[in-house]
This record gives structure tokens, sequence and C-alpha cells, in this order.
């Protein structure tokens, strides 16, 4: 049993791993497979290989293989010999990374080993358990450091792109001032859009990169969470009256003062409200801030089209999106509650969505009445 126990926990890091490095493959090779830029697929190729990992892509929608580390792909292949992790959106084309079998379960083998020899030779055997474990505490802390720098090279890249882009505004904004012809202005237009909606997504990243960065330090001061949640909603009621929606926010008459980071929590309750106005499809949203047996809460209705409950859990992960065609025409990266639960975490608590009757959702925001410490701990 335990053996088997260990085996599904390395199985469980494999494609863990493979998710993470794929997230960095999806993010490098997206332009490269746009522009059909081989020779940039075949730079990336030989660092995964040179890190024994096998690359494939595929085009959507049937699924044809486009790329592989191996020169081919097939079911069978796919069964043996290969651990792989969930192949992931990179427009156009879907990427999907594997790890060999003989890589992932090598210390897996050498525990079975391990332990034959603790029952044949008693302390001897002991020994080599012990040496097991250090070799798989030295596994744990490459694996912190292969996180690590995946949160440092997305924020690097992202921080790299935002200094061009915001030339590109500042060139954009100045030609639709003036010297744009009539045929140029909706090309101005597109532009600006397109800018904006790409620094916003980089100012997310980079956000969601401060948050998650060890030893993350908050401003801690006592607020009143009624205050600053109504601050918060009547910052966006212009959004919601320009989409049609009517936004209502209920609250206690007695103060619900917390110590607290008011920044942050007032940038997890925007992002809650804009989400529910911007996807939704709901008539209307209705914010109310109530007590809690350990602190409080502040919930977020809507009664829309709902989320389906295969994506409940899901939808808390970076870049994952319920409906990818309807995220990108609203401008959504899927980014804004992965930073909404860090918000949450860091403070004591969490967020979590319930469904609502007939349709809709409900994402209630807790926040531990204590002063919490780092990382909510």
């Amino acid at each position: 049993m335990e053996m088997r126990s260990f085996r599904a926990s390395v199985l469980e890091w494999a494609v863990a791993d493979l998710f993470s490095r794929t997230e960095i493959a999806v993010s490098t090779l997206r332009e490269p497979l746009r522009t059909g830029d081989f020779a940039a697929i075949h730079a990336f190729n030989r660092q995964c290989a040179a890190d024994d990992v096998r690359l494939s892509v595929f085009g959507k929608p049937k699924g044809g293989l486009v790329f592989d580390s191996l020169g081919g792909f097939n079911d069978r292949e796919r069964d043996s010999g290969y651990i792989y992790g969930p192949m992931q959106d990179a427009g156009a084309f879907e990427v999907m990374l594997g790890l060999p079998e003989r890589r992932v379960f090598a210390p897996f083998k050498r525990a079975q080993l391990v332990f034959l020899l603790a029952a044949l030779v008693g302390v001897m055997g002991m020994f080599f358990v012990f040496f097991a474990l250090y070799r798989q505490r030295v596994r744990i802390r490459e694996l912190a450091r292969t996180e690590k720098f995946r949160r440092e090279f997305v924020a690097d890249v992202s921080h790299e792109i935002k200094t061009p882009l915001t030339g590109i505004l500042g060139a954009a904004e100045m030609l639709s001032e003036g010297g744009a012809s009539e045929a140029q202005r909706p090309l101005l237009s597109m532009i600006s859009k397109e800018s904006s909606r790409l620094n916003a997504l980089v100012q997310q990243i980079l956000d969601l990169a401060r948050l998650e960065r060890e030893g993350e330090t908050l401003d801690l001061a006592e607020a009143d969470l009624v205050d600053l949640t109504k601050e918060t909603v009547d910052l966006r009621r212009p959004q919601a009256e320009a989409a049609g929606i009517a936004l209502s926010f209920v609250a206690p008459e007695a103060p619900c003062v917390a110590n607290v980071d008011a920044r942050l929590i007032g940038e997890a309750i925007g992002n809650l409200v804009s989400n529910a106005i911007r996807h939704s499809g709901s008539p209307d949203v209705a914010v109310s801030v109530s007590r809690t047996a350990r602190g409080f809460a502040i919930t977020v209705e809507d009664h829309g089209i709902g989320i389906p409950p295969e994506h409940a859990e899901r939808i808390f992960e970076r870049f994952h999106r319920v409906d990818p065609a309807r995220a990108a025409e609203s401008g959504g990266a899927g980014l804004g509650l992965a930073i909404v639960r860090r918000i949450a975490r860091l403070h004591g608590g969490d967020v979590v969505l319930y469904p609502v009757a007939p349709s809709g959702a409900r994402f209630v925001l807790s926040i531990r009445g204590a002063s919490p410490g780092r990382d909510g701990r």
C-alpha cells in the first residue's frame, strides 16, 4: 500500500512538473508557431532534449502532428515509455511535453531496492533508507528551484515586454491626435486597443509574480471592509452601467474592521466584480459584506450563465478560462482569479465558488479577523 502511494505521488509530481514546463513552452513557442519560425522551434527543442524532455506540437482542431522530438507519435508510443502532461493551448496549436518513465520512476525503483536491503541486512538497510530520503529531499529542492526559475522567467519576460509596449502605446496615441490619415485611423485604433490589452496582461503577470514571490511583505493596517468594498464597487459602477448591469451593495451598519493590506484587498474585490460584469452575462451583480465565525466574508453574486462544475476549481488556476473565445472577446487572460486567491491566502483566508440556482455564480472571499502572518499562517 505504501509503495503504491509513493508511486502515485511520484507520478503526480511528474504531471505537475510537466504542467509547469508546458506553460513555459507555450509562452516561448506561441509566436514562433504563429509565424512558422521553425528555427526558433528547433532551438527550443534542443533545450528540451538536453533535459531529456520530449516535445510534441499538434494542430487544431483535428489534432494532426506538426512537430515531435522523436519524429513521430502514435497512441502506442504515448502509452509506453513516456509520461505526458496535459496538452495546453498555444493559439492555433496545442503543445504537449513528455518525460521518460525510466527517469521519473528512477527514485521509486531505488526506494524499492532500499526497502529490500533494509529487510535483509537490518542496520545496513536502514542506512540505505536514509540515503534514499536524502536523495528525495535533494529532488524536492531541485523542484523548488525549477518552480522559482519558472516564476522568475515569466516575470522577467513580462518586464521586458512592458517597456516596448509603453512606447507603442505612446506612439499610437500621438498619431491618433494628429498626423494620421482617415485610412490609418482604424489601424491605429486597433493597435491602441490590442496594445492596451497586452499591457494589462503583462501587468497582471507581474502582479501575480510579485504576490507569489517568497517573502512577500504585506502593508498591514486596520481598515473597515465595508468602506473599502463600497469604494471599490463605486469605482466599478460606470463599467456596470455601460454594460446595462444593475450593481448593488449590501453591508451591516456596524464597521467590519480587519488588519489587511487595503490595496491588495481592494484589487481582489475589484477583480471579482469586474469578472462578474464582463463575463457572467447577468442582468445584475450583488456585492455584500458579512461577519463569519473566523472573520469576514465579501460575496460577489450574479445570475448569469454560471460556471460548469468541472471548471469550479480550475478557474483559480493561472490562464484557465471556461470559454476562451468569450474571454478573448472581453479581454480576459485567466489571471484575475489566480490573483484573488493568492491575495486571500496571504490574508489567512480563501476564495470559493458556489453555484446559484437556477443559474449564476457566487464568489465568497473570506478574510481572517486576526492579524495574519506570511501566507496566512
